[in-house]
């Protein structure tokens, strides 16, 4: 791998840029679609609000200039904290599909629907009661068994783990031009 050009030094900006980028998707598709998140959604959304000051921390004591070591243990922490997200968002596609149990709760019934609100007003909402057990869409569409959201954060996570983990061994890339500073 080469042609990967992430380090210890340099991932931490990389993810910090997939973690906004992720949740930039995620409150797009809750505000402009309206895809309300379920609670099990919820969880896999706080991994990545821990990720994120992880991340902007690693890069912080990066520009003070931290010692190798400590971006090496940066980098271990970013990925076991997307390795969190990756066993949520396992969970919650494993709940979807009816192969794992979900926490109690999370599945919409007719109780749950608010009493006090006439019908009427309940089908002028834009977010619906989401249920955990409920995928709204999958990928490919029309089928029981793709990937939802949870499915492809899942995925998603487990390749940013892997990434951080991969970092953490890489040491500082030598300059790509003459114009970069050499490695102190």
């Amino acid at each position: 791998m080469i042609w990967l050009p992430l380090d210890r030094e340099r991932w931490p900006l990389a993810a910090l840029a997939i973690t906004v980028a992720t949740l930039a998707t995620v409150y797009v598709l809750e505000y402009f679609f309206y895809q309300a998140p379920c609670q099990m959604c919820w969880w896999q959304r706080y991994v990545y609000f821990v990720a994120a000051p992880v991340a902007m921390v690693a890069i912080a004591v990066r520009w003070r200039g931290a010692a190798p070591a400590v971006m090496t243990a940066f980098c271990v922490l970013l990925g076991l904290v997307f390795l969190v997200s990756f066993f949520i968002a396992s969970w919650h596609a494993l709940f979807e599909w009816g192969l794992a149990p979900g926490p109690q709760g999370c599945v919409a019934t007719a109780g749950s629907i608010p009493e006090d609100v006439k019908p009427s007003e309940m089908l002028s909402r834009r977010i619906a009661i989401p249920s955990c057990k409920d995928a709204l869409w999958r990928i490919p569409f029309g089928t029981a068994w793709g990937l939802s959201m949870a499915g492809l954060n899942a995925v998603l996570s487990l390749f940013l783990a892997a990434l951080s983990l991969f970092s953490a061994t890489r040491p500082r890339r030598k300059p790509d031009t003459a114009n970069e500073l050499a490695p102190a």
